[in-house]
């Protein structure tokens, strides 16, 4: 699939210059009709097709650096959690500062957890801009066959 600029629709009616349009055969305009759709849609699909993958390469720019920068907080917070369990052991138990720490740990993180997957499940990936075009072709659909 190439991504180059779409063609341009162009009409047997137009290809009549020397012709009033109301002069057309029926049947001529249904078929020029039939083929403008056909290629519209095909349009429509490339220009979705583009719009994922512009999406698609920025959510992997965007994953890698996320990767990235967890796994360098990540060993910033193991450094934290063990100062905290040596703080806490001073007063308690190790095993029990340990318990504490990492019930505190994990429950930050269920919590980080779930509020990712809800923004996952939200969808952002959606082509809106070939949405919006479509839902404009099929309105102009409408009023052309009106």
């Amino acid at each position: 699939m190439t991504h180059g600029a779409p063609t341009v629709l162009t009409s047997r009616v137009e290809l009549h210059q020397g012709t009033d349009a109301r002069e057309t055969p029926l049947r001529e305009v249904l078929v020029d009709l039939w083929e403008n759709s056909q290629e519209l849609v095909r349009q429509e699909f490339e220009l979705a097709s583009i719009e994922l993958d512009e999406r698609i390469k920025q959510a992997k720019k965007d994953g890698a650096a996320a990767v990235t920068g967890g796994a360098v907080l990540y060993g910033g917070v193991l450094c934290l959690h063990a100062m905290l369990i040596l703080l806490l052991s001073k007063v308690i138990d190790a095993w029990v500062a340990a318990l504490i720490v990492g019930a505190l740990a994990s429950a930050a993180g269920a919590a980080l957890l779930m509020k990712a997957r809800q923004d996952v499940q939200k969808g952002r990936l959606a082509p809106k801009r070939t949405m919006t075009t479509v839902r404009q072709d099929v309105n102009m659909m409408k009023e052309v066959t009106r």
